[in-house]
């Protein structure tokens, strides 16, 4: 039973997911910029999904006119980059995860140099596994913090890289997976937020008709959330969809 049990842990090592599928590191879809963070900083949450272990990721990232990421403490690693192990002890261990990023941040990267150990045969006998690993599932990897230039209006922050592993005998492992992911940011209020104060209330619609009946108020963020059907001009039509949307709340 022994050889059996062996047998199938060293053959799982050998199995690898090469396709794209869930596997990458994001920030998301679209994110929404405060205009108070214009001349400012805006922090932003990257996260790795994973189907099988790994144990390295590499990205060059590109980034929009106008957004750049601090000098001095640009990423800030997060939960995702401790990593927990057994060592040859069978004692609990956890690993920091070194954060690598090259000047001005045009790539960012990580490995895990560590062994890891497991007791397959449940006989206390620790032996190693290959590497310590990110296990399958979501990780908060890092933060980066963006200057935010007065500028800047709206643009992508590309993810262009790989998630790799060495072999490991408890399961499936990525083997040279690459990703492609981009993050449109765009600086604004949310629709229907007249008068910039990030919650919708009867306010934004008396900020909408004191608009519409001066021509005067607004500046171009609330401009274009006073645009609330997205038709491209602010009418009365925007005052009974905003009502709608309160009334829906």
């Amino acid at each position: 039973m022994k050889k059996i049990y062996l047998f199938a842990a060293l053959l799982l090592a050998f199995v690898s997911i090469n396709s794209y599928g869930a596997n990458m590191l994001t920030m998301g879809d679209s994110i929404r910029i405060k205009p108070s963070k214009l001349d400012g900083y805006s922090q932003h949450t990257i996260t790795m999904t994973n189907e099988a272990f790994c144990d390295s990721w590499f990205m060059s990232v590109t980034y929009p006119e106008g957004l750049m990421v601090k000098l001095v403490a640009g990423a800030t690693p997060l939960d995702g980059m401790t990593v927990p192990y057994i060592d040859r002890y069978g004692q609990e261990q956890i690993y920091q995860c070194p954060l690598n990023v090259s000047a001005a941040y045009g790539t960012v990267s990580s490995e895990i140099t560590v062994n890891g150990y497991w007791d397959y045969k449940g006989n206390g006998e620790f032996d190693p596994y290959g590497t310590a690993k990110w296990v399958p599932g979501a990780h908060s990897m890092f933060q980066f913090n963006f200057y935010v230039d007065p500028s800047f209006r709206r643009g992508y922050v590309i993810f262009d890289g790989r998630i790799t592993s060495g072999s490991d005998q408890r399961g499936a492992v990525l083997q040279d997976v690459r990703f492609y992911t981009r993050t449109f940011l765009w600086v604004g209020y949310m629709k229907g937020d007249v008068d910039g104060n990030e919650r919708l209330t009867i306010a934004d619609v008396s900020a909408l008709i004191d608009y519409l009946l001066t021509d005067d108020g607004l500046d171009e963020f609330q401009l274009d959330a006073a645009d609330v059907n997205c038709n491209g001009s602010v009418t009365i039509a925007d005052v009974s969809t905003l009502i709608d949307m309160l009334l829906n709340k």
